[in-house]
């Protein structure tokens, strides 16, 4: 059961656009979407989970939950999304998506694992 209190962490949805770079190729720009500073939880993974989750991606660090809502598959389409955690001690850290969101109580709470984007 997902509670208030396990969501301490504030985490903004950023999407990808492409724009072209004037020479047959093009860019990434990243911008926040209307989900800002949404409450998380964001879990390092460990043991088993960290083993499972290095099978998908050698990079997977962690899981972030989010509460649920009715868009989450559109707003963070794979590849085309990301989390900025913001984090006041250490300043903001990105965090990739690596496995799809799934819902890990329906309709209360999303899951997914992320890794942790070189800056």
């Amino acid at each position: 059961m997902l509670r208030a209190g396990d969501l301490l962490q504030r985490v903004t949805v950023q999407a990808s656009t492409e724009t072209s770079d004037g020479h047959d190729g093009f860019t990434v720009a990243w911008a926040d979407t209307s989900r800002r500073r949404i409450a998380a939880k964001v879990l390092p993974l460990s043991g088993r989970d960290l083993e499972r989750a290095r099978q998908i991606d050698p990079r997977a660090s962690h899981e972030v939950t989010l509460r649920y809502w009715r868009d989450y598959s559109t707003d963070l389409d794979g590849g085309r999304a990301r989390l900025v955690l913001h984090d006041g001690d250490v300043g903001d850290r990105t965090f990739e998506i690596v496995e799809a969101p799934r819902e890990s109580e329906r309709r209360v709470a999303l899951a997914m694992t992320c890794k942790e984007a070189v800056a």
